[in-house]
């Protein structure tokens, strides 16, 4: 089969191919030393809670953000949050 006939190179290939389907990808920290990157399910997107931090960004980064939702919220508590909730998929984004 080779290289350019496998998944693995169609992934390689187009980058967008690395936020699987119905997932959505988001930064969350308060500066760039504690922000970390996730990727959410777009069920999230409604939660009222996450509604109330899309807020939090709009007031601090405006309506027209390039590149990645960004949240301003602590990422520790952000995960917390997902975790305790349980109902909500979520995975972290390993730095490349």
């Amino acid at each position: 089969m080779g290289l350019k006939g496998s998944k693995l190179y169609k992934t390689m290939r187009h980058r967008s191919s690395l936020v699987p389907k119905g997932y959505v990808p988001i930064s969350v920290g308060m500066n760039d030393e504690t922000t970390k990157r996730f990727i959410i399910h777009t069920t999230t997107l409604s939660h009222t809670d996450f509604l109330e931090l899309l807020c939090r960004s709009a007031e601090e980064y405006g309506f027209t953000n390039n590149g990645v939702l960004r949240i301003p919220y602590e990422t520790r508590a952000f995960e917390e949050w997902m975790k305790k909730d349980g109902k909500h998929k979520m995975g972290k984004v390993k730095p490349i």
